[in-house]
């Protein structure tokens, strides 16, 4: 009875308000948000704006939690981050994407489709890949913009302060079904409190106060060049394993 009371506790805390429809939740929790007429609430806030073949597209917070699957913190980690960089960079201009050039260090599935719908738009075949060796990390949400034009970059990266530094681990225990009601408990406070907070707390609370730089800049990458070269490591990686 204690752990039944401590899993629907745990439901409720995760509660987030104003429904988006089509909406899948992993782990389970849209049904339990259903048992327990819970909704679904993503925070208003400014979308990313960005000129992809002459067109303007906004890109909103739900449309990427659609395209994701479910509310994911290290989605809207990469959409506040993302957005912020490029107000640096660009102040009022709405960017082009042939301007634009992001690099995370972070394999996160939330952190590459939010980049994925900026950058390459909502096609689910062109989702990035991560390359072999990148392990999520409290440390890894750092973010890298470049403005080819003006030959300026700028860093945003999230203080490792704002995330606990277990929850990986936790992450990795619940995954396992091996997480006790209270660390899954902590895991969906921390979640809860990123997807609602993070939108619509100032950008300095979260990334301290980073400034442009001017770099200079050597060498391309063509479209699908990046996308052969993952795939190739993967394929070799896979191959190692299945040799061991």
């Amino acid at each position: 009875m204690k752990t039944k009371l401590m899993y629907l506790a745990v439901c409720a805390v995760s509660a987030l308000t104003v429904l988006v429809p089509g909406l899948a939740m992993a782990d389970g929790c849209l049904q339990c948000h259903a048992k327990n007429g819970v909704s679904v609430r993503v925070p208003q806030t400014d979308p990313i704006r960005i000129m992809a073949d002459g067109k303007e597209q906004q890109i909103t917070l739900a449309q990427g939690f659609k395209f994701h699957g479910h509310e994911c913190p290290g989605m809207t980690t990469a959409f506040v981050a993302i957005r912020h960089g490029i107000k640096l960079l660009f102040h009022d201009t709405v960017p082009d994407r042939n301007d634009l050039l992001i690099t995370s260090i972070t394999p996160a599935g939330g952190v590459k489709d939010m980049i994925d719908l900026v950058m390459k738009g909502d096609s689910p075949s062109d989702r990035t890949w991560a390359v072999p060796g990148m392990k999520p990390d409290i440390n890894g949400f750092v973010f890298t913009l470049i403005r080819k034009s003006t030959s300026e970059v700028v860093e945003i990266k999230l203080k490792p302060s704002l995330f606990p530094d277990d929850f990986y681990l936790l992450k990795q225990k619940q995954k396992d079904k091996k997480a006790t009601p209270e660390e899954i408990h902590r895991i969906h406070s921390t979640m809860k409190n990123i997807i609602l907070g993070f939108p619509v707390r100032p950008e300095e609370e979260l990334f301290g106060s980073p400034k442009p730089r001017k770099i200079l800049l050597w060498g391309t990458v063509q479209d699908g060049e990046m996308d052969r070269h993952i795939r190739k490591m993967r394929q070799v990686e896979k191959k190692k394993l299945l040799q061991n």
